[in-house]
């Protein structure tokens, strides 16, 4: 059996050469019509900031002032990122309400989301009796490590965030 390649003629050299050419000149030709046809996409961030659907699920939110401390979000969490607390509230206490009338009968003591364990599916907001939890068009949140992902809403400076992110 002979393994050797065929000679070399002058008709495949130059039909080689050709085919480079033409499949060059396709390629450049294809590159060119989507340069010169299509508008250029890029924003000027942060001075130009995109607009995010309504529905998008970026930063979660607690308005905690409205949170009854059911633990439903925390039992609905596949990734068992969201830490509660809560204690009874005593009889004597004047009696408080959410915004939609819900009684509150828990003092939440502590209300933590570690966001570098969420996937950010939105069982925690759908399960919400109150929605005080939902999710912002927010996504400017990124911290240098990731101990700081996690968020105290009891926090006064996180309780801020409403005025800025909840519409």
């Amino acid at each position: 059996m002979n393994t050797a390649t065929p000679p070399l003629t002058f008709k495949s050299y130059f039909g080689n050469i050709w085919t480079a050419f033409r499949t060059i000149f396709k390629g450049l030709t294809i590159t060119t019509r989507y340069i010169v046809a299509e508008k250029p996409v890029t924003i000027e961030y942060p001075e130009v900031r995109e607009v995010l659907p309504e529905l998008s699920r970026s930063r979660l939110y607690n308005d905690v002032e409205n949170c009854i401390a059911c633990n439903q979000c925390a039992t609905a969490c596949p990734v068992d990122c969201i830490y509660i607390a809560s204690t009874r509230r005593d009889k004597e206490a004047p009696k408080i309400k959410t915004k939609d009338g819900t009684p509150i009968r828990l003092n939440l003591t502590q209300y933590t989301i570690d966001t570098a364990l969420c996937c950010y599916c939105g069982l925690c907001t759908t399960v919400c009796p109150t929605q005080s939890l939902t999710h912002t068009t927010d996504y400017e949140y990124s911290q240098y490590t990731v101990d700081e992902m996690k968020y105290n809403y009891l926090e006064e400076d996180i309780k801020a965030w409403r005025d800025r992110i909840v519409k």
